[in-house]
């Protein structure tokens, strides 16, 4: 009819809006890595092969086996090494990452858009800007008698 808006192709203007703008962020940090945060970091980097995508790991590792690690425990797996899939080297290698591990994430600056990592080998802090920020940090086990 004539005067109705078609609200229809406003809708699809707006997604496509969306998408386009959300696929091209120039600084991506991750926080957190293994399973959610390499797999956010992988996809994004095929998503946008000119990101800067930064991924701070606690600890001294970002990829590992997890099916292996009763055997590790069994003993029939001898070397922690052997449960290592991707070291952060491979990964930039192949998908321009900068995989940091080691690095606790000790603030977020919402406002500055930064985030202050602290080395848990030397205590030297890092301080990373971003345009995107994602929170991939797993969960704490908890169990029977623990209060959610």
């Amino acid at each position: 009819m004539p005067g109705e808006r078609d609200t229809r192709r406003e809708a699809e203007v707006m997604v496509v809006a969306m998408t386009v703008s959300t696929l091209g962020p120039k600084r991506v940090v991750i926080i957190g890595g293994v399973a959610g945060g390499m797999s956010a970091a992988t996809r994004l980097r095929r998503l946008d092969a000119d990101a800067s995508i930064t991924v701070l790991e606690r600890s001294g590792h970002v990829s590992f086996a997890n099916c292996g690690l009763p055997y590790f425990v069994g003993g029939l797996i001898e070397e922690e090494e052997d449960l290592t899939l991707q070291t952060p080297q491979q990964l930039f290698d192949r998908f321009r990452l900068d995989v940091r591990v080691n690095d606790e994430v000790v603030a977020i600056d919402r406002t500055a858009h930064t985030v202050t990592a602290r080395s848990t080998v030397n205590g030297e802090e890092l301080v990373v800007s971003y345009d995107k920020l994602i929170l991939s940090m797993g969960q704490h086990r908890f169990g029977a008698d623990s209060r959610l």
